[in-house]
């Protein structure tokens, strides 16, 4: 299993609850916009997004959950039909070597509530709001002081 696909399930885990709310760019390089605002305001109170950059993607596709479960399954033209949506992240695992993200989708016009944001890529960074590169690391550490913070309420 590539550290590049642990990094990218360890990312996504930390932003569960964030939502992915955009995307610019190719298989190349494909920038999320992640909003995360519990997290990204820590950092700085008006900070909302983080930017995560996936490079040289091998597989990006989604496995909707359809609403209702009886619909014939959508079958995606192109990324940005499911990754404009506003993807709500509920978690992240490695399956036979692509991250699984599941996600929650709340637009009652679409007929999917849901999916598998399934993801391989040779390279993966990450930026806050300010578009400043930051590692797994200090990503993890927010997250930390945030659940501290919440745990001495």
């Amino acid at each position: 299993m590539s550290t590049v696909q642990n990094n990218i399930r360890d990312i996504f885990s930390i932003f569960h609850d964030g939502g992915i709310v955009d995307c610019k760019g190719d298989f190349h390089k494909l920038t999320l916009t992640i909003q995360c605002n519990y997290l990204a305001e820590l950092i700085k109170p008006d900070f909302e997004n983080f930017y995560l950059d996936l490079i040289e993607i091998n597989k990006l596709d989604f496995d909707p959950w359809m609403n209702p479960i009886d619909l014939e399954k959508i079958d995606f033209d192109s990324y940005e039909d499911y990754l404009k949506v506003d993807l709500e992240i509920l978690s992240a695992e490695i399956e036979d070597d692509l991250v699984v993200v599941t996600c929650n989708q709340h637009d009652t016009d679409l007929d999917f509530c849901g999916g598998y944001l399934m993801i391989s890529a040779n390279e993966i960074k990450l930026f806050d709001h300010n578009k400043t590169e930051m590692t797994i690391d200090q990503l993890d550490s927010v997250c930390r002081l945030y659940w501290d913070e919440k745990a001495n309420r």
